[in-house]
């Protein structure tokens, strides 16, 4: 056998792959190193990985996924449930019942398939546990490149097989009708990667790589993206296309950046993304980015203009479908539908009954009726001839019933049609144009309707920040046991945190009033006149006011909402944190730390998870406390740690001295993951890991 042409197949295989790799990494994660923190990232966060039920809501949208893989938009069959009877989440239209965030849901479909069949083939459990195994061995692989240490990638080969084989043996069977809870997962869990890839080229953009690398670190990591990533609610992936729209926006107003164009379009696309996911987060995003790229950018001329209305457009076309095949209108989603509350509940076998609605809906697996074929007039007996309207005129021999037409009958007959068509051209075109019309007049009101809704909400906020700074002060600093929050929920048990509480590092940002004034006193009045101009041309200060005021926006949406039960992390502004991240890292005294030496960063930041880690388990060991009062421990080390960086940010900047301001940093990021760890594995503790040595090592530290 001629094995030539095999061989040579191989080697071009092989070649088109090597290509393929090399123009993916740059494009996806900039980098090497932005490939490693991605990998890196979804290590650490897979290890703590539960599968269950944390908030009811999930049931929905899990259900949502279930639907949505079997074809069909709504919910006709209910595969997990809290209970027998109704659950939250769910809308009615129709007398149909339908699920929450279906892009999210869409996004996860393509996973389940990948789940059901390998879940046909091998036990899942020891699927998963080996794909983390496969995730460890990459990293260390890439690591040890990036270090160029070959000694790392070995290190982390052999660590990934010993973990496999301890998996697999302390491993018991996973309950395969997970697979669309635990798709739901997987989308979550690739998006807090991606939240810490979009910060680390966020930072990259301005500043030197180590400041990127210390803002993916602390935004995928210290931030309640760690808790939240593997529980499948909205807020990662909202927090990770915000993310992207606030890097394509930075890098769009650099200019060493290639074809700004396509950056443009992609904070675009995000945002039409994001819609999918949720309207009126995306319609604060829009009406943030619009008047900042419109005021900024290099080109505003008309191809431009196109390729990002063109793409904007196109992005919201899943949106707008969606809508469309749910509600009947494109710019009403299903969320803005009438909740079931307690009308839908379980029929036999799953179906959905919805209370004074109908019938239940049928599995796809049952039977069905056909629906009986419509036709216009009376149905004829088949095998009867059908019955004359009137008398058959014979035909002629060519034929032709009748004499043919003479030639001026042709041509009148012939102009007649010809009128008759552009008449028709006419009157539809009309119509189109005047449907068109119609439809932008229709989308203009209910935009605008919409606008004043945010609007509404927005106001609501800035009326509690000026006149109920108590109240202002529970959302953001100090939680303690709120006024106002339902604890009965959870027991009694005040596990709801403030921002600063779940978020030390953003803390920190308290320093950026100093900087401002020494700034305003160094440069004097003429340097402050100048400023509207540098904002202008200046990539960095456009940044800082977009993400600044995005922030901003994002918080008085929620606001008004604010504090409320369920919460935990302040789960309604974990969207926007991330971004915040970068405010901390373009604090002048944090980018010399950084760029000095990253080597104290990183230790203060591993040193402070893992002495805190074990000294809080010790600790609690010993008191056995209960868990609202050890997560008000955690909430009161971290502002206390937090409260020591500020200090120390503020002093640096204040008196130029060379403080350790990258340890600080570095030490408050390990507390706010030290919280999340232990979170993880100990304080709220529901289903059960996916890696069985998770499972062991939680065994073994019963803390609760």
């Amino acid at each position: 056998m001629n094995r030539k042409p095999i061989a040579g197949l191989r080697g071009w295989l092989s070649e088109r792959g090597a290509t393929i790799r090399r123009r993916a990494v740059p494009v996806l994660f900039g980098d090497r190193v932005g490939l490693t923190l991605f990998l890196g990232v979804l290590v650490v966060l897979a290890a703590l990985w539960r599968v269950g039920f944390f908030i009811t809501d999930t049931y929905a949208v899990a259900n949502t996924v279930i639907n949505l893989a079997e074809g069909r938009l709504n919910i006709a069959r209910i595969e997990y449930s809290l209970t027998l009877g109704s659950q939250p989440g769910l809308y009615e239209h129709g007398g149909q019942v339908f699920g929450r965030n279906y892009g999210q849901a869409a996004l996860a479909v393509p996973l389940y398939w990948v789940l059901e069949g390998a879940a046909a083939v091998a036990e899942l459990r020891l699927v998963l546990a080996g794909a983390w195994s496969l995730l460890l061995a990459g990293f260390a692989s890439q690591l040890g490149r990036v270090l160029d240490r070959s000694r790392v990638t070995l290190a982390g080969t052999v660590l990934a097989v010993a973990l496999f084989v301890a998996n697999v043996t302390l491993s018991t069977p996973l309950d395969p009708r997970l697979n669309g809870l635990l798709a739901l997962q997987l989308v979550s869990l690739v998006a807090a990667g991606v939240v810490a890839v979009a910060l680390y080229r966020l930072g990259t953009e301005f500043h030197e790589q180590r400041v990127g690398l210390a803002g993916g670190l602390l935004g995928a990591l210290a931030l309640p993206i760690a808790f939240w990533a593997t529980i499948p609610k909205r807020h990662v992936m909202s927090a990770a296309l915000i993310a992207v729209v606030v890097f394509a926006f930075a890098r769009s107003r650099n200019a060493e950046a290639d074809r700004p164009i396509r950056s443009r379009a992609l904070a675009y696309l995000a945002v039409g993304m994001l819609a999918w996911l949720h309207a009126a987060e995306a319609l604060v995003v829009l009406v943030v980015l619009v008047p900042f790229d419109l005021a900024t950018a290099r080109d505003n001329g008309l191809r431009e203009l196109v390729v990002i209305g063109v793409v904007f457009v196109l992005s919201l076309v899943p949106f707008a479908v969606t809508n469309v095949l749910i509600t009947g209108s494109p710019l009403t989603a299903p969320r803005m539908l009438s909740s079931l509350g307690g009308l839908a509940e379980l029929g036999p076998g799953g179906d959905v009954v919805v209370d004074g609605g109908g019938d239940p809906t049928p599995t796809p697996d049952g039977p069905t009726t056909p629906e009986q074929p419509t036709t216009p007039g009376e149905p004829t007996t088949p095998g009867e001839p059908t019955s004359p309207s009137g008398p058959t005129v014979p035909e002629g021999p060519d034929g032709s019933s009748e004499p043919g037409p003479g030639l001026w009958s042709r041509i009148t007959g012939l102009l007649g049609g010809v009128v008759g068509l552009i008449t028709g051209a006419i009157d539809g075109t009309i119509g189109f144009l005047a449907g068109l019309v119609t439809a932008v007049i229709v989308g203009v009101k209910v935009t605008a309707a919409r606008l004043g809704e945010l609007w509404s909400y927005v106001s609501r906020g800035i009326d509690i920040v000026v006149g109920d700074l108590e109240r202002f002060g529970y959302v953001l600093v100090r939680s303690g046991r709120t006024p106002g929050v339902n604890y009965a929920i959870n027991d009694q048990e005040a596990v709801e945190l403030a921002v600063l509480e779940v978020a030390p590092v953003l803390g920190t940002l308290l320093a950026i009033p100093i900087v401002l004034a020494k700034r305003g006193v160094r440069n004097g009045a003429r340097r402050l006149r100048r400023l509207p101009g540098a904002i202008r041309t200046t990539p960095r200060y456009q940044t800082d006011l977009f993400v600044g005021t995005l922030v901003i926006a994002f918080t008085l949406l929620y606001l008004p909402r604010l504090p409320l039960y369920s919460q935990i992390t302040m789960r309604y502004l974990v969207p926007s944190m991330p971004v915040a991240v970068y405010g901390v890292m373009r604090l002048p005294a944090v980018r010399r730390g950084l760029t000095a030496d990253f080597r104290p960063f990183l230790g203060a930041y591993l040193g402070s998870s893992v002495v805190g880690i074990v000294g809080v388990s010790l600790t609690f060991v010993a008191i056995d406390p209960a868990i609202g009062e050890a997560m008000q421990f955690h909430a009161l080390v971290n502002l206390a740690v937090a409260g020591v960086a500020t200090l120390v940010i503020v002093v640096d900047t204040v008196l130029d001295r060379d403080l350790p301001v990258a340890t600080a940093v570095g030490a408050v990021g390990g507390v706010g993951t030290t919280l999340y760890v232990l979170a993880g594995v100990e304080y709220f503790t529901y289903g059960q890991f996916v890696l069985p040595v998770a499972e062991w090592l939680s065994t073994v530290l019963p803390l609760f």
